[in-house]
């Protein structure tokens, strides 16, 4: 029979045996944990587990989960969790959606992290153009880097070449020759030459292509498009849609059905639309759309949120520093069909074999990539995002003949102003 003191050597051993079998678990347990909520599906969500996977393994300090969230209502579901503080670390969007939080000191300052002696990103200052780096990376109001773009698309022209050919038409360059082409189509078809998949984005362009106009100025908090030139762009949208030479409403969900139908020659849409054209008896082509000197790139990435937890914000940098990291983006813009905003991953030769394929794809990414020299952004700013929406409005009342165009545009500005000062 063992005795008290063999009784106790035993426990001492096996106490011994738990606490190295508990420790892995300790360590887990205080790794940090980061949290992505996203809306991808199928392949880009593949890609994005796969990212999550590979970080968490060369880790000891931070771990990763990512959770696919419904699409419908996303925005306001994230905006409402981060307000009670059980939101998530990062989500995937543009910086217009960034500054909605930025007021309320909602946002990690990434700039420290940055440009870190040791954990930074060396080159990053070069690493984009400067249109997004000065434009929307650096642009935020605080003057604080909050979000880094992982992805570029932008609109293109879709178009009916057979319907072009017959009618000797070229693609147009400018806006004017838009609505000459456009003019013949609607004499001899009868159908609307151009529409418009994202109104916003059109009356943006006009609006930065207009000498002595502007968006936003910052430090003023009002916008800058209310001049007699930019009221003379608006009307001449509605005049357009008044001859039936534009189209600003879809007969279905998307202009790309109306397309398909053959009831439009043209549309301006996303260049990641391509799939989705399907035409019924013609080819079809994707072509530049008329920037002259202002072009609307998307550019769209990790947004991460701060909830008074440096250690959880600087794990979330771990992970955005390894998202877009050359061969993991790389990946990443082949998963999401886009082009790539760093010069690093530009230079993989993954990305130069992706680029180099001959498909619809990209075709639909040179589209984008042929405006890129002129590629601006607009100020991500409290109230932009309804800016954005105003613009919309102001079109849609005039050219239903709710309301002038001359006095929807004043609304439009009175709206607009008032939104970027908080009122």
């Amino acid at each position: 029979m063992a005795n008290r003191k063999s009784f106790k050597v035993l426990a001492l051993a096996l106490a011994a045996i738990l606490l190295v079998g508990m420790l892995p678990m300790a360590l887990a347990q205080e790794k940090t944990k980061v949290t992505i909520w996203h809306t991808f599906t199928e392949g880009q969500e593949a890609y994005i587990n796969k990212a999550v996977e590979e970080f968490n393994a060369s880790q000891d300090k931070v771990t990763v989960e990512a959770l696919t969230q419904p699409y419908s209502g996303f925005t306001d579901s994230v905006y409402n969790a981060v307000n009670e503080g059980i939101g998530p670390d990062i989500i995937f969007n543009y910086a217009s959606e960034a500054a909605k939080y930025i007021d309320a000191g909602q946002l990690a300052d990434l700039s420290q992290y940055i440009y870190d002696e040791e954990i930074g990103i060396e080159g990053f200052d070069e690493s984009l153009t400067q249109g997004v780096m000065n434009g929307e990376v650096k642009a935020f109001s605080d003057g604080i880097i909050h979000y880094l773009p992982a992805y570029t698309t932008g609109p293109i022209l879709f178009y009916n070449k057979t319907l072009f050919d017959e009618l000797g038409l070229q693609v147009p360059t400018t806006w004017e020759e838009m609505e000459a082409v456009c003019a013949v189509i609607k004499e001899k078809k009868d159908i609307p030459g151009f529409a418009l998949d994202s109104m916003t984005d059109f009356v943006q362009m006009l609006i930065m292509e207009t000498p002595g106009a502007g968006y936003i100025d910052t430090e003023n908090k009002v916008v800058l498009f209310d001049t007699p030139e930019v009221r003379a762009k608006i009307q001449w949208i509605v005049d357009m849609v008044g001859k039936g030479y534009f189209t600003i409403k879809s007969s279905g969900n998307y202009f790309s059905e109306d397309f398909n139908g053959g009831t439009i020659g043209s549309y301006m849409g996303s260049s990641a639309g391509y799939p989705y054209i399907t035409p019924q008896g013609f080819e079809f082509a994707m072509a530049a759309v008329p920037a002259e000197t202002w072009y609307p790139s998307w550019n769209r990435g990790p947004i991460v949120f701060y909830y008074k937890d440096d250690a959880r914000a600087e794990a979330a940098y771990e992970f955005v520093k390894y998202f877009i990291s050359a061969d993991v983006n790389a990946g990443w813009v082949e998963a999401v069909i886009a082009l790539a905003p760093y010069t690093w991953t530009k230079d993989t030769e993954a990305y130069k074999a992706y680029v180099a394929q001959d498909s619809l794809a990209m075709q639909a990414l040179k589209a984008v990539e042929a405006n890129l020299d002129v590629a601006g952004s607009l100020p991500a700013v409290t109230g932009a995002a309804d800016v954005r929406n105003f613009l919309k409005a102001a079109v849609d009342k005039a050219a239903a003949g709710e309301m002038t165009a001359d006095d929807a545009w004043t609304e439009c500005v009175t709206l607009s102003n008032a939104a970027l000062q908080g009122k």
